[in-house]
């Protein structure tokens, strides 16, 4: 081997290694569908590397299929109304640094159980324990990950429908609106514990992205939602799961520390809460 061609395999050697170095870190919780995959999609092309969580991770092919093209992408079960999964998978990440957490995991939960008259309570405790616990007790287990990273960002996607003052009519989804303003708070918390430590913190209004939640709230069951494709909103005008996370990530590229704990829309204007 010539002292010349020794050399150039060092040289990539190097570079190599300073190219996995360098890489981001991204940890998406609800990644399974809709806006997590699409957030898990987006961030792999960009060349990160992506924690992808799931609750149920062997069931979802499509995020199965995504990694197997996409190496940098390593899915992880964890239940964000689990405490036991999420401390286990912070133990597993202990000394990684992770550059940003998107708590997306969220659900709108069954309309009818929400109808004014037939609140149910067991509906009340899931949604809270799924939009507000789960991302509160995620951002606390992986605070000190993202407190050893490059970009120190926390995230949790919320919605106008969390928005008190915004509120002028009694919602068709209380039980969802309410969790959701849970949520703004606990994010809130979470930006002022962590503020010493540079970390920056934001809620999002993704706006209307065409996604089950989406159509839960125009009316259809669950059941329906899974299942309906081209969905007619009758003139209401969405967007697609693609379009808006590419433009939630044009926020998040762009938020810096003097912005934590706000409430942003998907166009990066703040939001009343």
């Amino acid at each position: 081997m010539s002292h010349r061609y020794f050399s150039f395999l060092i040289f990539l050697s190097s570079f190599l290694f300073i190219e996995v170095t360098l890489a981001k870190t991204v940890l998406v919780t609800g990644s399974n569908r809709g806006m997590g995959l699409e957030f898990v999609s987006q961030y792999a092309e960009k060349g990160w590397n992506v924690i992808a969580t799931s609750r149920s991770p062997s069931d979802d092919n499509d995020l199965i299929n995504l990694a197997k093209v996409n190496p940098n992408i390593q899915i992880e079960k964890m239940d964000v109304t689990n405490v036991n999964e999420i401390l286990s998978l912070a133990d597993k990440y202990e000394n990684q640094s992770i550059d940003l957490l998107i708590n997306n995991a969220g659900m709108s939960g069954d309309r009818a159980n929400q109808a004014w008259g037939q609140i149910d309570k067991k509906e009340f405790e899931k949604l809270m324990s799924i939009n507000a616990f789960g991302a509160l007790k995620v951002s606390e287990a992986f605070s000190r990950n993202i407190s050893m990273s490059e970009e120190k960002k926390i995230v949790a996607i919320s919605s106008v429908a969390g928005s008190i003052s915004s509120m002028g009519r009694p919602s068709s989804l209380p039980i969802l609106s309410i969790s959701k303003a849970a949520l703004n708070m606990a994010m809130k918390t979470i930006a002022l514990r962590l503020k010493d430590d540079g970390v920056t913190v934001i809620l999002m209004n993704p706006g209307a992205v065409d996604t089950r939640a989406l159509r839960q709230a125009f009316g259809l069951s669950l059941e329906e939602a899974e299942k309906a494709t081209n969905f007619d909103y009758k003139g209401y005008p969405t967007v697609s799961a693609e379009e808006g996370v590419k433009r939630m990530i044009r926020v998040i590229e762009t938020v810096d520390h003097s912005q934590s704990g706000s409430f942003l829309n998907h166009d990066g204007k703040e939001l009343p809460w």
